[in-house]
Parts: C-alpha cells; structure tokens; sequence
C-alpha cells in the first residue's frame, strides 16, 4: 500500500465518524479490533507464523520418515520371521517324515521278535510235551512189557515141560524186543 492509498482510506474514516454513518458499539469495536489484529498479524508475524509452520512441516515430514522406516523394518523381520517360520515347518516335515520312517522300521522289528519269541516259547512248551509225552510212553512200554513178561511168565511157568516153556518164552521175549 501507499501514502495515497492510506491516506484516502484514513479520510474515509474519519468521515464516516463524523457524520454518524458509523456508530461505536461493542460489534463495531470487535470488529474494529479483529481488523487491526488481522491487518497487524500480516504486516509483522507472517514471516515468524511462516517460519513456525515450516518448521513444524518439517518435523512432521521427520516423524513420517521415521515411522515409514519402523513400518519398514517391521515389515522386513516379519517377513524374514515368516521365511523362518516356513524354512522350519519343513524342517519338522522332514524330521516327521524321517521319524515316522523310524518308528514303523522299530514296530516291524518288534513285531518280527515277539513273533520269533512266540515262535520259541511255543517251541519250548512243545518240546516239554513232547518229553514228557516220550517219558511217559517209556514208562508206558516199560508197565506194559513187565506185566507182559509176568502173563508169560505166569502162563508158561504153569506148563509141564519146562525147557519148551523156557524156549518159547525167551522167543516171546526176543520177538517183543525187535518190535520195539
């Protein structure tokens, strides 16, 4: 603005002071107060309100970069953890894979040796019978063959001539011993 232009404006004022045209009232004066705040805010604090914003734009700007970078670098070590996280669940697949392996080989094995065991315990009971089935079978043809040679014995010892009794039993006997 110029002189010209302040002093017309000035003169205006003035007489629209002095005809009444502009009457002071409290609206008036608050109007009259925010006028010369605003007019003097622009004259001499525009500069440091400017200065002031600027700088908090800037801070504001740093703040963002900061909190991109921490968005960043959140985002790189979840997905390096997530890298982690797959790498290791194939990892337990794998060991899984290899366990399972292990196990059924172990199951296979012991099941091969209850059977063998089974297999030798069933073996023993067997033999124990088959003994004991032998020992009584001897005992047996032992009863047998004593009761046997006391018939003959009784049956030809009762016979008159002895020597053909004593033949024919030593043929009994001999004949019985060949059929054992």
């Amino acid at each position: 603005m110029n002189l010209k232009t302040s002093l017309l404006l000035s003169l205006l004022f003035l007489i629209s002071l002095s005809k009444e045209i502009l009457v002071f009232n409290e609206e008036i004066l608050v109007l009259f107060s925010f006028g010369i705040f605003i007019f003097l805010v622009y004259n001499f604090g525009s500069t440091m309100i400017s200065s002031e914003l600027d700088s908090r734009a800037v801070k504001i700007q740093e703040e963002f970069n900061y909190y991109k970078n921490m968005q960043e670098k959140t985002l790189s070590h979840l997905v390096s953890y997530h890298k982690k996280q797959k790498l290791l669940s194939e990892e337990i697949k794998t060991i899984f894979v290899v366990i399972k392996k292990d196990i059924s080989l172990i199951i296979l094995t012991y099941s091969q040796l209850f059977i063998k065991s089974l297999n030798n315990a069933i073996e023993d009971k067997l033999k124990k019978i088959i003994a004991s089935q032998s020992k009584f079978d001897s005992l047996l043809q032992i009863k047998i063959s004593n009761e046997l040679y006391m018939f003959l014995i009784s049956k030809y010892s009762s016979s008159k001539d002895k020597k053909i009794s004593q033949m024919f039993l030593t043929n009994s006997i001999n004949k019985l011993i060949t059929i054992k």
